[in-house]
């Protein structure tokens, strides 16, 4: 694991379980101070026990108080915050006409408002930092680039495409303040969110596989380095990008 989070302290959000939790034992792994901030507490209280170097809060990234309390509470604890991953996140997969238009708001609202919203307040400190600026990474989605037919989401969708167009606009305004901001838009990896489709990546459903050039899905790990350079200084040129992750399937 790269040297160079040393001691760099990162929020992950959504960290309590699956693509989050993997992403906070690999900060912790290459020496930074991940903040777990998860609703679960149970769940936050277990993973700490595998990251030692781990600083844990129960937040709801929707609440607005929530949000400031992680922020201010991270600023108290360490005196610096040098990165933010916006991973938490939901979906309503269903047929757009049978999608009730508050549950697309509430994915909405998950997805691509409060992930809006923290990384305002994230990049208020970080602009202040005398000058060090700071690295955000949203956690996009392959759905955000292509459609897939047989995962009607237009919630989720909507909200990932939001999110790669949100990450250019932030990454346009801050870059002045030295603030960098690019997304990962992952492939299908087995997690919670997707376990519906089984825990092994080289049997999941052959609708995905054959739209997938490398003809499987994601492995435990795969997603790491990706997000761990886009964190560290070697990507100190890199701001307004999206990077794919995905096997292939966003070129296919």
């Amino acid at each position: 694991m790269p040297a160079e989070m040393d001691g760099r302290v990162v929020i992950i959000t959504g960290a309590s379980s699956g693509l989050g939790a993997q992403l906070a034992r690999a900060i912790g792994a290459a020496g930074g101070i991940p903040v777990l901030a998860a609703r679960r507490a149970e769940r936050l209280d277990a993973l700490t026990q595998e990251i030692p170097n781990a600083d844990p809060v129960v937040c709801d990234v929707t609440d607005e108080a929530d949000r400031e309390r992680l922020i201010d509470g991270v600023i108290e604890r360490h005196g610096r915050l040098d990165g933010l991953i916006n991973n938490a996140g939901s979906g309503a997969t269903a047929p757009a006409l049978r999608t009730l238009t508050g549950t697309f708001a509430n994915v909405l609202d998950l997805n691509l408002i409060a992930p809006f919203a923290l990384s305002c307040l994230a990049a208020e400190r970080m602009r202040n930092a005398n000058g060090a600026g700071g690295s955000i990474v949203n956690i996009a989605s392959v759905m955000g680039l292509r459609s897939i037919g047989e995962i009607p989401d237009a919630a989720y969708v909507a909200s990932k495409a939001g999110i790669i167009g949100l990450t250019r606009e932030l990454a346009s305004q801050w870059g002045r303040y030295k603030i960098r901001v690019n997304a990962v838009a992952p492939g299908f990896f087995a997690s919670e969110m997707t376990a519906e489709l089984g825990e092994d990546p080289e049997q999941f459903p052959k609708f995905l596989l054959s739209r997938t050039p490398l003809g499987r899905g994601g492995r435990t790990g795969e997603l790491d380095d990706a997000v761990l350079f886009l964190l560290g200084p070697g990507s100190g040129f890199v701001t307004g990008t999206v990077l794919s992750v995905d096997g292939g399937m966003a070129a296919a």
